[in-house]
């Protein structure tokens, strides 16, 4: 898409001059005569370069330098004056102007200061995405579970295209981190990425906000406004909760992304827009499509590529990796040394159902490390997770024959167990980092449970069993020397 321009100046015919000489040479150029207009279309809509007079009608163009940087950081701005040049143009290069003319201007300087600013903007939009690129985002995933490993992998092999993506999952799985990832991954990265929720939007205001509309469309249209669509051109647009879209607003985006092309409200001119379309949705569009509240025509439209992030109580043997992460996150944005969990506030974690799914542990977690002197107990959880916990395991134990509540503890414990010993491969050392727990604590429990298990080498230093076992604390996994590391790697167990 060619480079689009805006020429500041008051003087009509030279704004004329200026307007056709660039157009000629390949790029969209439009003009505004006062500093209010600048700031009003550098609100509503992105420019590659803007041409400034420093004398204007309503206010001095140095002055505007400045706001025109706020308002538009990466877009360069070459200042145009007649008056006292070398004061006025060391002025405006100090105060952020890439370059200067001077009246009466050259095309052939024009030209060739135009064509440098442009070429200068693109080198910097190219490192900041060789910058960008050295994180995906994918990593922030993490998760060994079958059906989310499956969703992850899909993703990663359709970021690079320019496939339309949909991806389901429950409030909270990460519908939107997914789709940040799969921006960063594709060729639109250095592109801005722009998101609208269609179901926080009232349905009288929704077309505006993706189309746009012009000035005088519609009562309090005081000036025209650019949509998301247009602002989104040359990367992505991320429509989140879509199943909650109107059908009527359905039928125009099924067009827009079929024809790349929409029209602002109240005006009657096609505008082309290059874009990628995400669409999320927390509910079941094929069932909206049974019910007849769903188009099906942009709902197949829709299946470039379709992902399911499953729910946090469908991945639970990814929750010991998820809590170890969320843990030391928060410890290092709260300024915390430590944050460690009791085995109590473990249980109540392990058993609640998370109808918030990650998002909701990621609160609880962040919470639970302020609230907390270092170790969370279960009085730092929230009461819908600290009760919750408790209740389930009571009824738990109750309908299991006549089974206590800690024999009903010690069988989950012993279950948590054996999962991370089998995602481990059976390595002590890895099975302790993914429960959060120290290697000597895992085998003090091995043994406290009875797991038959072939053990090579010796137990860790000091490590024979007490007559009673002291309450064991998970801590954080920490970082063995090579050494070390290779040694406690030797120490295999195979849990039956």
């Amino acid at each position: 898409m060619p480079d689009q321009i805006l020429v500041v100046e008051d003087d009509d015919n030279l704004a004329f001059v200026l307007c056709e000489t660039l157009r000629l040479r390949g790029y969209r150029a439009e003009a505004v005569g006062t500093l209010a207009a600048l700031r009003e279309q550098l609100t509503a809509a992105p420019y590659d370069l803007v041409l400034l007079d420093l004398r204007l009608p309503d206010g001095d163009g140095l002055e505007a330098i400045p706001q025109c940087r706020e308002l538009a950081p990466d877009t360069p701005i070459i200042a145009m004056t007649a008056y006292t040049v070398r004061r006025a143009a060391t002025e405006a290069l100090r105060r952020g102007a890439y370059d200067f003319f001077t009246k009466p201007l050259k095309i052939s300087e024009i030209e060739i200061v135009v064509a440098r600013a442009l070429e200068r903007r693109r080198l910097q939009q190219r490192v900041a995405t060789l910058e960008a690129s050295r994180v995906t985002g994918f990593e922030e995933l993490g998760g060994s579970n079958e059906a989310f490993v499956r969703a992850l992998e899909a993703a990663r092999r359709g970021a690079p295209t320019d496939l339309t993506v949909l991806i389901e999952g429950e409030s909270g799985t990460g519908k939107e981190l997914l789709a940040q990832a799969i921006h960063r991954a594709s060729v639109r990265k250095g592109g801005p990425m722009v998101a609208v929720n269609c179901a926080a939007i009232p349905e009288g205001l929704l077309e505006s906000e993706l189309f746009g509309h012009e000035r005088g469309a519609f009562t309090g249209a005081i000036r025209t406004r650019v949509g998301r669509f247009e602002l989104a051109r040359g990367g992505t647009l991320f429509l989140d909760e879509i199943g909650d879209m109107p059908l009527g607003m359905q039928a125009k985006i099924l067009r827009a992304i079929e024809e790349r092309k929409i029209e602002r409200v109240g005006g009657n001119r096609p505008i082309d827009v290059d874009v990628r379309i995400i669409a999320a949705t927390n509910q079941t569009l094929g069932r909206l499509v049974e019910e007849g509240r769903f188009r099906a025509d942009l709902f197949y439209r829709l299946h470039g590529i379709q992902l399911r992030l499953p729910p946090l109580r469908e991945r639970l043997d990814d929750l010991p990796e998820l809590i170890n992460t969320f843990l030391d996150r928060a410890r290092h944005n709260l300024s915390r040394t430590t944050a460690t969990l009791s085995d109590e506030a473990l249980q109540c974690l392990w058993v609640h159902a998370w109808p918030g799914n990650v998002r909701e542990l990621k609160h609880v977690l962040e919470g639970a490390v302020l609230l907390s002197d270092g170790v969370i107990r279960p009085e730092h959880l929230p009461p819908a997770v600290r009760t919750v916990g408790v209740k389930e395991l009571a009824t738990a134990s109750a309908t299991a024959s006549g089974r206590s509540l800690d024999e009903m503890i010690d069988d989950v414990e012993r279950q948590m167990i054996l999962a991370a010993l089998g995602r481990a491969g059976g390595v002590q050392v890895r099975a302790a980092r993914l429960l959060g727990i120290t290697e000597q604590s895992l085998w003090y429990r091995i043994k406290k449970h009875g797991i038959q298990a072939r053990v090579t080498g010796s137990p860790p230093t000091g490590a024979s069993p007490p007559a009673a076992l002291p309450a064991a604390r998970p801590t954080p996994p920490v970082e063995l020397p090579a050494s070390a590391e290779e040694a406690l790697d030797a120490r295999m167990i195979t849990p039956d």
